[in-house]
């Protein structure tokens, strides 16, 4: 008697789960902010969209001057991206073998060492966007868009943090002190 009443209990629990789960979504929902759809059937697939590192004109400015110093002939270090730091910057690119933009991208500061913390700063937001696409392809009966979004959410915020500390590590003076940094490691 004690197992037909579980088994009971565990049919009608699961049978819940499962007519929930595949509660259709009306079409009349939107896709959350900070996602795209992928894929338009009768309810639709959303991946997170990358949040992008906000580039100040400090940023510029200090990325100006290391092409300078590189002999990139970025001009002077104005903070105001013009033809020429364009031009600087996509021969950067090119000599680096990065993806070739003539933009200031998160991958393009990192190889100068520049705006780490700025990177690290973007990265909580892609694990929020691949999150929220999860939960709306979760809703919409799509499970495998969902693992998809928070391992594409992760794996961005991931890339940023790594990006961002490896920018941070290199850069050419020490953080507290302001000094040059000096190799302490035993030779």
């Amino acid at each position: 008697m004690k197992q037909l009443w579980k088994t009971l209990i565990l049919a009608s629990v699961l049978g819940t789960f499962v007519s929930a789960y595949q509660e259709p979504v009306s079409q009349s929902q939107p896709h959350p902010s900070g996602t795209v759809v992928t894929k338009n059937s009768r309810n639709t697939e959303v991946q997170p969209v990358k949040k992008a590192v906000g580039i100040t004109p400090d940023m510029i400015s200090t990325a100006q001057q290391k092409l300078n110093n590189k002999g990139y002939k970025a001009g002077p270090a104005t903070g105001k991206v013009n033809a020429q730091t364009r031009r600087a910057i996509h021969n950067f690119q090119k000599d680096e073998k990065l993806t070739v933009t003539g933009k200031l991208d998160e991958n393009t500061l990192s190889h100068l060492n520049v705006g780490g913390s700025d990177t690290l700063g973007a990265a909580p937001a892609d694990i929020g966007r691949g999150g929220k696409a999860a939960g709306h392809n979760l809703m919409n009966g799509h499970p495998i868009a969902a693992t998809k979004a928070i391992g594409v959410g992760i794996g961005r915020s991931g890339k940023k943090v790594g990006e961002g500390t490896k920018s941070l590590a290199v850069s050419g003076k020490d953080k507290v002190s302001g000094e040059p940094k000096t190799n302490d490691a035993p030779k």
